[in-house]
């Protein structure tokens, strides 16, 4: 018998299949090492992202200008900074408005006070903001005034300012019974005149509000010097602490914005000297129409001997003159706008001029009749003398920001924060 053939078990493996086999192991390991290293250096870029986007916003921006004059900024964090701290502040003297019964009139209707006003400010951020730069501005000007000319605010006239903001009179003049001491919060942020309002002069009934608008407690006598301070020290305490824990400022920052207004004082009275006691002022009477034809027609019939009044009643779009026969007040320099102030300030008394095209300053102008009836130096009142040296001020502060330079970057309004939220503040968002 033919030997059988042993029977093959295994199959065994050649040096090339060994040398695949390990190959394509080496391969995976190498694949698995080059993922791991690709997502170690993916996490690296991605927390090198991380930090250069919170270094950007954290340092960066926060340091970039939002405005600048003089060849000085005003950086992000101080505006941002500014605008928390002034809509808090602002909101204090409307939180005891909003609560009362005549909330709706009060925060609606300018007659009663700036209320109306400061409320739609809180309700614009930007609006907001933009009147808060503009006061930023205003300081830096005033600062760099003051070091060119060496004027400087003292000690005492810093803490006057932190007096009068809380209402603290260290050596009052008399001792009549008054109010229990409240926080009197003066607003930092002063109305600025316009020198284009609208010549209406509408006779309404004004209504003035007391500093505080809600009672704050039953006459009582004048506290002592001790008590008087006490509570100062009481108030500048309290309202620190809230200050603090509402939008982060401190003590440094208050004495800043009393030092500003201080320094303002100082310069206004440098610049524009005591409020005038007399100025020259107009009387006049207008009639506003719509378009130049219609201004040019009642030109022709005053000429043919038309009553001034009558047509002023009848046709003027300016609804307050209109009830009195186009009758404006006495108004002296910076009241009306540019258009019409040069010709009352400059037409023959007595003549008949226009039309006088103001159409220019928004939809409530037109084209203007005007009969100047009078023009003389007048006595002025104590708040009318205020005004107009407030105007003076006014108008140096808008040729110095023309003299340096002053000039706001978009990036503002990017950056303005609409923090606190009305519904942080305690106020209503919008009235029903």
């Amino acid at each position: 018998m033919p030997k059988s053939k042993s029977k093959i078990t295994a199959i065994p493996v050649s040096p090339k299949a060994g040398r695949m086999r390990r190959s394509r192991s080496e391969r995976a390991r190498a694949v698995d090492r080059a993922v791991r290293v690709a997502s170690a250096a993916l996490g690296v870029v991605i927390v090198a992202i991380l930090g250069i986007a919170l270094f950007i916003e954290g340092v960066i921006v926060p340091r970039q200008a939002v405005a600048s004059a003089g060849g000085e900024s005003i950086s992000v964090a101080e505006f941002q900074q500014r605008v928390r701290y002034e809509r808090w502040r602002t909101s204090l003297e409307l939180l005891p408005v909003a609560q009362s019964q005549f909330a709706r009139q009060f925060l609606t209707d300018t007659q009663f006070g700036p209320y109306a006003e400061m409320y739609r400010d809180l309700q614009n951020p930007t609006q907001f903001g933009r009147k808060v730069l503009d006061r930023m501005l205003e300081a830096l000007i005033i600062r760099q005034y003051a070091r060119e000319n060496g004027i400087s605010a003292s000690p005492e006239e810093v803490d006057e300012q932190r007096f009068k903001f809380y209402g603290y009179e260290p050596n009052p003049s008399t001792a009549t019974p008054t109010l229990t001491p409240t926080l009197t919060l003066t607003p930092l942020i002063s109305p600025t005149p316009t020198n284009t309002p609208t010549p209406t002069a509408e006779p309404t009934v004004t209504i003035t509000p007391s500093p505080t608008p809600l009672p704050t407690g039953i006459p009582t006598a004048t506290p002592d010097a001790t008590a008087r301070a006490k509570a100062f020290q009481e108030d500048q305490a309290n309202f620190l602490d809230s200050a603090r824990r509402k939008v982060g400022v401190d003590e440094a920052f208050l004495t800043q914005l009393f030092t500003e207004e201080a320094l303002r004082k100082k310069v206004l009275l440098a610049v524009v000297g005591e409020p005038p006691k007399e100025q020259l002022q107009v009387k006049a009477r207008h009639i506003l129409l719509k378009t130049q034809a219609e201004a040019e027609e009642v030109l022709r019939a005053l000429q043919n001997g038309e009553s001034f009044a009558a047509l002023a009643a009848a046709l003027s779009q300016d609804p307050g003159s209109a009830a009195r026969g186009g009758e404006l007040d006495w108004t002296g320099r910076g009241v009306f706008v540019p258009q019409f102030e040069e010709a009352v300030f400059n037409a023959e008394v007595g003549a008949i001029i226009g039309p006088i095209d103001t159409s220019s300053n928004g939809p409530n102008f037109g084209f203007h009749i005007i009969q100047v009836q009078k023009r003389e130096m007048r006595p002025l009142t104590e708040e009318q003398a205020r005004q107009a040296q407030e105007l003076a001020f006014s108008q140096w502060l808008s040729e110095q920001r023309t003299a340096r330079g002053a000039q706001t970057f978009p990036l503002w309004i990017e950056v303005v924060p609409g923090t606190p939220t009305l519904a942080e503040l305690g106020l209503p968002e919008r009235l029903q």
